[in-house]
């Protein structure tokens, strides 16, 4: 019973864990194009692309790789 609540903990942390991650790049992403710094946009993009790429919504990669 204890492990089962443990790994049930720990799924959640991960969970917890990835969901950061994501809201953290989309900051960065919005944050950048609120100032305007197009370097650090096209750094932003990249890992935008393979995220897509990653979730097989390839139009939305072609897009952004035809902006770079």
């Amino acid at each position: 019973m204890r492990n089962k609540l443990a790994a049930e903990d720990n799924q959640q942390h991960e969970n917890g864990l990835f969901l950061n991650k994501y809201v953290l790049l989309y900051k960065e992403l919005s944050y950048v194009m609120y100032i305007s710094d197009i370097g650090q946009l096209e750094i932003c993009l990249v890992t935008w692309i393979l995220m897509f790429k990653a979730m097989d919504k390839h139009k939305y990669a072609n897009a952004m790789s035809e902006f770079l």
